[in-house]
């Protein structure tokens, strides 16, 4: 039987104040899971300060932002934002906060990306087709060819694309729906006709029993474990001669993610498309907070092909594109039957004044069908 997550607790003078502000982030649609760990760690730290009223003086402000030993930047600068929001909500509602001064540099992201070429992506689906399991675990050979061609070909997380249910995989309309991602935020993704007929083609060989199995499900009927995509990764790392660096270091699963943005700007660049419009496309497309989350890409892909350099600072945005260039929808079609087509995306917000929208970008043009509902 699963157990329940047990909440840390908030304890001391700020218990009941902490409690709600963080119900009151979770109803902004964050998580707030590591960071409610850090809000109890807060109210445990500030006990030995014997404070008799609600308050952030500078002394424990200072003392909780000190550098530790063995601490990573990255894990003090988590410490600090959380309590400079917990502050700033307390001022909101009328206490008196010494702020956290801003400690910028205090942490700056190191890893630079893996991007994979074109080449090494036709490799990797190769050597996906070409896994072979025991009896028992046949459902994750047939698994893996459709897994990591969604992973490149859609741009997923792979959290996102092993918690798919069969109910969140429409196989009449080719739509992925994308549940509980970063933010909370559910979004839909329209697959091409022939990752759909791919799907579809998956689909045949399984049995579930309902439609909240996991679509791709492990021979238990569990959701496949990350590790094991993962480690199957590894292997066709090896398999097609791309050396690992080790723990922490690249290539990561996750840089198929990255490749597949990359690989639509370069595209889209290319092409000669008008990028600065469909940045937020991308955007809503990848599941990301904000449209400057998506940005990093223009960077990232003028080091790649920095030929295209003069172009993205003219252009300065990107697209959704024709997934892969010729070689890859090549090997594709071979290896499935059906030709890997155009990418579309999807944007399903809630509800609001006007109704509900879906804003649908499709390769060679945007295209914007507009549902109003009374």
């Amino acid at each position: 039987m699963k157990t329940e997550h047990k909440a840390p607790e908030m304890s001391g003078i700020f218990k009941e104040l902490a409690e709600n502000f963080i119900s009151f982030k979770r109803n902004l649609g964050f998580k707030y899971q590591s960071e409610e760990k850090v809000m109890s760690r807060f109210c445990r730290f500030s006990n030995d300060y014997d404070l008799t009223e609600v308050c952030i003086t500078k002394k424990l402000a200072e003392d909780w932002i000190a550098p530790r030993a063995g601490e990573a930047g990255k894990s003090r600068a988590h410490r600090l934002t959380c309590v400079r929001q917990f502050g700033e909500y307390l001022y909101t509602l009328g206490y008196e906060i010494y702020f956290l001064p801003e400690q910028r540099g205090m942490w700056t992201a190191s890893f630079v990306p893996y991007i994979f070429t074109h080449e090494q992506i036709i490799a990797l689906f190769a050597a996906a087709d070409n896994t072979k399991f025991c009896d028992d675990r046949r459902n994750i050979q047939n698994c893996l060819p459709v897994i990591f061609r969604m992973l490149y070909g859609c741009g997923l997380r792979v959290s996102e694309a092993l918690k798919l249910q069969v109910k969140d995989v429409n196989l009449t309309d080719g739509i992925l729906t994308i549940k509980g991602a970063k933010m909370d935020r559910d979004r839909l993704i329209p697959m091409s006709e022939s990752l759909t007929q791919a799907c579809q083609k998956y689909a045949d060989k399984i049995w579930w029993d309902k439609d909240t199995d996991y679509f791709f499900m492990a021979p238990d009927h569990t959701m496949i474990s990350p590790n094991t995509i993962y480690g199957k990764f590894r292997v066709y790392l090896k398999v097609v001669g791309i050396s690992h660096g080790g723990k922490g270091q690249g290539p990561r699963l996750h840089d198929l993610r990255h490749t597949f943005a990359v690989h639509v700007l370069q595209k889209w660049v290319t092409g000669g498309n008008d990028l600065t419009a469909m940045l937020p496309m991308l955007s809503t497309y990848m599941g990301h907070k904000s449209v400057s989350a998506t940005s990093r890409y223009l960077r990232l892909t003028a080091e790649v092909y920095p030929e295209l350099l003069s172009t993205i600072e003219e252009k300065c945005a990107f697209v959704i594109p024709e997934v892969q260039n010729e070689e890859i929808l090549s090997y594709h079609t071979k290896r499935t039957g059906f030709p890997l087509g155009q990418f579309s995306v999807c944007r399903n917000t809630r509800s609001t004044e006007n109704g509900s929208r879906s804003a649908k970008l499709q390769a060679g043009g945007l295209h914007l069908p507009r549902s109003e509902q009374g």
